[in-house]
């Protein structure tokens, strides 16, 4: 039969009875198809048999065919059969089933934490499963915060959810804030949400960060003249919690006697050192020149860019020597007139005391003596250079050939002042003398 049908069943006495006769029976079903279960009573009447009938409901529900049973029990004035005792008549359900429904997981993140702490995530299938469900889940980590990291599976109850807590480790390494991210992979008899595949917790970290890195920097102090101490300040910004060892290298231009190469400065928790470097006084003559303190790089701090060096000006105290600065000097001269045509040249000797290292320039006059100029000789001032490395050079004054008779004539030469020498007091005039050839 089919389920909202009634179950037929017939009680028989065998022989039938000489007056109606009761009988108790059990009425028992398998599934729930709404029979009214239980003991009752069914009255057998002369003829022999009495039928039973048990009604069902017609439910909407799918489920098992089931069956309906009706057990003789033992009772007053007859026997139960041994073999027909009890009987069953089939149930069928008649509704179809419902469709299937996979459900759909997601995931959903608690509240951020702090590192130590369990980061909490929920897993949830809709609609919950009729039993429980296997979920295949990846666990990541954004940072380094000890985290068991890789796949995992999570079993969601019919309920429709389960927590998962993954835990952080709390370490002593200040380090960026991270998170934990929970995503549901693909497995069987569920899909991924595709909005809520995956979840992320985020991580705080609570190490405090290691104290800054000193930077070095170095001033110098005001110029100095030779002999006296040049002063430098090397800084350490921000200043070290502990003295800190920092590594200088000490140079000079010039000759002041400083101890140059490497030393090490050693600056205190107030930020700063003064570094002092000596020169000597000597008695040498020299271009100024400068002391110069460059920091160089190493452990436990960092060399300013700008003002990674510096240097202190050092003058020289020393007068220079005195200046040896040859003497220019002039020598007499002579000519016969017409010895070389109509004109002929008297030539004087301009000579330096030494060699000069420079082209010296030697300026002179030429004054008339009993010889006259444009009428015996042409002449008038002028100049002559000493070139470089040379000692001496001429003066030459132009005689004319006359055809007088006369007396020897004079004239003379007077230097009058010279560029790289000094003209010597006593030669500074020499006399020309035209001898007559009539």
């Amino acid at each position: 039969m089919t389920e909202g049908g009634d179950a037929s069943f017939t009680v028989t006495a065998s022989p039938a009875p000489a007056q109606p006769l009761s009988v108790d029976v059990t009425v028992a079903q398998v599934g729930d198809f709404g029979a009214s279960t239980g003991s009752r009573a069914v009255t057998i009447p002369t003829g022999g048999s009495a039928a039973l009938t048990v009604g069902t409901s017609d439910d909407s529900v799918d489920e098992t065919d089931g069956s309906v049973s009706v057990s003789v029990g033992a009772g007053s004035g007859y026997t139960v059969s041994g073999t027909a005792g009890s009987a069953t008549v089939n149930v069928a359900d008649d509704d179809d089933p419902p469709p299937v429904v996979v459900p759909e997981v997601s995931v959903t993140a608690g509240a951020g934490v702090t590192e130590g702490g369990d980061a909490s995530f929920t897993v949830t299938a809709s609609p919950a499963p009729s039993a429980p469900l296997s979920i295949n889940v990846s666990v990541t980590q954004a940072g380094d915060y000890g985290v068991t990291t890789g796949s995992r599976t999570v079993t969601v109850p019919t309920s429709g959810s389960v927590t998962v807590s993954v835990p952080t480790a709390d370490d002593d390494v200040d380090e960026l804030d991270g998170s934990v991210t929970v995503a549901v992979a693909s497995g069987s008899g569920y899909t991924v949400s595709s909005t809520q595949g995956s979840a992320s917790v985020g991580v705080s970290d609570d190490d405090d960060p290691p104290p800054a890195m000193p930077q070095i920097s170095v001033t110098a102090g005001s110029g100095i003249t030779e002999g006296a101490n040049a002063s430098f300040t090397v800084t350490a910004s921000p200043a070290p919690a502990q003295p800190l060892a920092v590594r200088v290298t000490v140079s000079q231009q010039g000759d002041y006697g400083v101890t140059t190469g490497s030393r090490t400065v050693t600056i205190g928790t107030s930020g700063a050192a003064t570094l002092t470097v000596a020169t000597s006084d000597d008695d040498t003559d020299e271009a100024d020149g400068s002391v110069t303190v460059t920091i160089n790089s190493s452990d436990g701090y960092t060399v300013s860019s700008a003002h990674g060096t510096a240097s202190v000006a050092v003058s020289d105290d020393d007068d220079p020597p005195p200046l040896d600065v040859p003497e220019v000097s002039v020598a007499d001269g002579s000519v016969v007139e017409g010895a070389f045509g109509p004109l002929s040249l008297l030539e004087f000797s301009v000579t330096l005391s030494e060699v000069s290292a420079q082209d010296v320039t030697v300026r002179y006059v030429i004054r008339s003596g009993t010889a006259f100029n444009g009428l015996d000789y042409w002449g008038g001032a002028g100049q002559v250079t000493i070139w470089a490395g040379f000692t001496q050079a001429t003066i030459g004054v132009n005689v004319k050939d006359d055809n007088r008779r006369e007396r020897d004539e004079t004239l003379t030469v007077e230097l009058t002042d010279a560029d790289g020498a000094v003209i010597a007091d006593s030669a500074a005039t020499a006399v020309g003398t035209i001898i007559d050839n009539d």
